[in-house]
């Protein structure tokens, strides 16, 4: 098993970033390196609430789940997914600091099959990925107005 956890400051508050975050039809495209399609199945975004998000992988178009798992506004929210042979949960925690946010994402990933052997790649690769996110995700949510 994969796991990753991430810490970065947004000079944001909590309610903005979570506005930002969790706003996944609107913003995810934006700021996830990946993901250029999300459309809302079943839902109205908080808990339970499921998303088919199209990525492109190389020449590829690809379709995955995501469902809402954690739902606790402005403070914590997490959901899973599965991309091909490998399930993803993640979740995002926010603490205010000030009139900032302080922003942790924990992962964790598990590839199955023949991708097992891989693992140490994929860890190296989501870690890049996901490092890259979330500082797009930051300037995103402090360039974000009202």
């Amino acid at each position: 098993m994969i796991e990753l956890d991430f810490s970065l400051a947004i000079d944001r508050s909590c309610e903005v970033t979570f506005a930002v975050l969790t706003e996944i039809e609107k913003y995810l495209t934006t700021w996830a390196k990946g993901p250029i399609a999300v459309e809302k199945i079943r839902g109205d975004g908080t808990s339970g609430t499921t998303y088919t998000i199209t990525a492109k992988v190389g020449p590829l178009k690809v379709k995955s789940p995501y469902q809402v798992g954690t739902w606790e506004p402005p403070y914590r929210f997490g959901g899973s997914r599965t991309a091909g042979p490998v399930r993803f949960e993640e979740e995002y925690t926010l603490a205010a600091e000030g009139e900032s946010t302080a922003l942790r994402y924990t992962a964790r990933a598990r590839p199955r099959g023949p991708l097992c052997i891989a693992e140490p790649l994929i860890r190296r690769q989501l870690s890049q990925l996901i490092k890259g996110d979330l500082d797009r995700l930051k300037v995103l949510v402090e360039a974000y107005a009202h």
